[in-house]
This record gives C-alpha cells, sequence and structure tokens, in this order.
C-alpha cells in the first residue's frame, strides 16, 4: 500500500507541476541532422552542398549505399566535377564493386582524359588481380600525361617487383624518389630489394625512410635485419632496441635480439629476458617458446627447456625443431 500511496502523491505531483506552469514552451526532441539535411534537400533539391554534407554523414554510418546515392546526385548537379566521381570510386572499391569501380573511373577519364589519378588508380585495381599489362598501360598513360608523376612510377616499380624483376623494380621506385623524395613506401622498397642483393645501399634507403617518419616500424625493423643478415650485430641490436622504444608492442624485435644472443653469441642466459618479453607481448608465439626452452637446456636447466618446448607444440603441435627437441630433453629426464 505504501509504493501505490507513493505512487499516486508523485503523479498527483506532475500533474499539478504540468497545470501550474501552462506557459512554459514544450521542447521538441532535437532533429537528426540527416533529418535535417533531408528537409532542407526537399525545399532545396538542386543544392549541391546539402547533399554532399548528407553523404559524408552516411559515411561516418557507414551507410555507403546512400552516401552513393547522393554523390551520384551530386554528380547530376555538377557533372564536371571529377571530386565526386572519385568518391563514388573509392566508395564501390570499399564495397568490393570492382566492375562499378572501373566504370566510374572509366567516366572520369572520358570527363577529364588528362586527370592522371584515375589512370593511375585503374592500374591499381588491375595490380590487385595481377594483370601486369594493364597495369604498365595504365601507368605509362599517365605518364604520357605528366611525365614526372611519382606515382605513376611507384605503380609499375611494384609491378615490376611482382614479376622478379629486380632490375627495373629498383630503376622505377628510384625515379618515383627522384620526383618526390619524401615517399616513405618507394624507400622502404629500395632498401628491401637492396637487402635482397646483399647491398649496402639498403642502409641510405632504409635509414631515409626512418627521417621522413620515425613512428614507423616497418624501416626500423628492416634496417635491423640487414645489420643481423650481414654480421653487423653491435648495430641490428641498436637498431631492434630503438624499436622496442617506439612500439613496446611489436614482439619481433625482443624475439631476435634473443635469437642473436642464443644462436649467434651463444650467450643463453642473455637471451631469456627477450624471449620472455616477447611471448609476454605475442602469448602464441611458438618460436619463442622453442628458443627460450633452448637458452634453458643449454644453461642446464631441463625441466624448464621440458615446459617451453610443449608450450611451444601445445601452440603448434607440426613444430618438428620442438618435437625433436621434445624427445631429446625428456630422454635425459627418463635416464
Amino acid at each position: 500500500m505504501r509504493l501505490l500511496f507513493s505512487s499516486f502523491i508523485l503523479i498527483s505531483l506532475v500533474v499539478i507541476s504540468s497545470c501550474g506552469n501552462s506557459n512554459v514552451k514544450k521542447t521538441k526532441a532535437p532533429i537528426n541532422k540527416i533529418e535535417e539535411l533531408s528537409k532542407n534537400i526537399q525545399s532545396n533539391p538542386n543544392k549541391l552542398e546539402l547533399y554532399i554534407e548528407r553523404a559524408n554523414l552516411y559515411i561516418q554510418k557507414n551507410n555507403i549505399n546512400n552516401a552513393i546515392i547522393d554523390y551520384q546526385k551530386a554528380i547530376s548537379i555538377a557533372p564536371d566535377s571529377i571530386t565526386y566521381y572519385m568518391k563514388i570510386a573509392d566508395l564501390f572499391l570499399q564495397q568490393g564493386q570492382i566492375k562499378n569501380t572501373l566504370d566510374i573511373l572509366n567516366k572520369v577519364t572520358k570527363v577529364n582524359p588528362n586527370y592522371t589519378q584515375a589512370w593511375i588508380k585503374i592500374g591499381e585495381i588491375h595490380l590487385m588481380f595481377k594483370k601486369y599489362p594493364e597495369v604498365f598501360k595504365y601507368a605509362n598513360k599517365a605518364l604520357e600525361i605528366d611525365p614526372y608523376n611519382d606515382k605513376a612510377f611507384f605503380l609499375k616499380a611494384y609491378a615490376y617487383k611482382e614479376n622478379a624483376d629486380t632490375n627495373k623494380a629498383i630503376d622505377n621506385f628510384q625515379q618515383c624518389l627522384k620526383f618526390n623524395p619524401n615517399n616513405y613506401e618507394a624507400n622502404v622498397e629500395l632498401g628491401i630489394l637492396f637487402m635482397g642483393l646483399k647491398n649496402k645501399l639498403a642502409i641510405n634507403y632504409f635509414e631515409n625512410a626512418i627521417s621522413l617518419d620515425s613512428s614507423k616500424i616497418l624501416a626500423y625493423y628492416d634496417l635491423g635485419l640487414f645489420y643481423q643478415d650481414n654480421d653487423m650485430l653491435n648495430e641490428a641490436m641498436a637498431t631492434y632496441k630503438k624499436l622496442n622504444k617506439i612500439d613496446p608492442s611489436f614482439p619481433n624485435s625482443y624475439y631476435n635480439i634473443g635469437y642473436i644472443y642464443l644462436q649467434i653469441l651463444n650467450i643463453s642466459e642473455e637471451s631469456i629476458p627477450y624471449f620472455t618479453k616477447a611471448i609476454e607481448v605475442k602469448p602464441d608465439y611458438y618460436q619463442a617458446y622453442f628458443n627460450l626452452g633452448l637458452a634453458h637446456e643449454k644453461l642446464g636447466d631441463i625441466l624448464n627447456a621440458e615446459k617451453n618446448y610443449k608450450e611451444a607444440l601445445r601452440i603448434n603441435p607440426n613444430y618438428n625443431h620442438a618435437i625433436t627437441a621434445l624427445n631429446r630433453v625428456q630422454e635425459i629426464i627418463n635416464k
């Protein structure tokens, strides 16, 4: 009864309060921004900016189909605006609608045949499907229009790289850097290609990339690998340690330092903290478990070696190195 009485009092107070404030204006719920734009569009059906604003809101809400419709309407209002065609192409590509993407890009080349970005984008799509003759065709088309287009050279270089034509890949990446020295990816790619040739020019390109963007880990890691593979171990470990500071969550740099201590320098005890850290960052790092087991085995700690080999095999039951090592230590334990 107490609850019912309290509810009655509360309802009465609300009614009285409402009656006593009859002059207070009732506030309407705020109108959704998209709804507001839609109403404005009804009143101003040819106002371009409204469609663009609504399309951008649709994109934020991941409503790609409606965004495409609005950009198509924008094109009907401003048929010569390449920007809206390219927006639609990007949205189709985002949805994996390759044919529609190419159709839009081909329309761009008809509206403005000198728009190099469209030719390059068509080439990039063909690269996705490894249609290399088409890649070269469209990249060269862009270069006919703009002989200094670094993106076209980058596109050709990547296609040559995938075709294992190292010399032409290097030549085109270098052409790319000639016209845009600040291209991070081209510097990294050249570093990788020269690393494969065991050429110390790789160091210069990796360092160039690092100077362009020291927050990215790729160039640091590849530089460390180059040093490691070429017996420049102090430089390798210094590079990996820099990488650890930039991205403490990257497990491979810890692993590689541990590997250098264990497998190359034969200093087992120094390797243990690094393999342990690699596992802490990447709990399924079965290679790190194996090497941690190997470090313990070399130090005579057979039980810890067995434990880590078993963990490596729990993660990857077919890891032959761990199978062999586990059999070896279990023979020792069973003696």
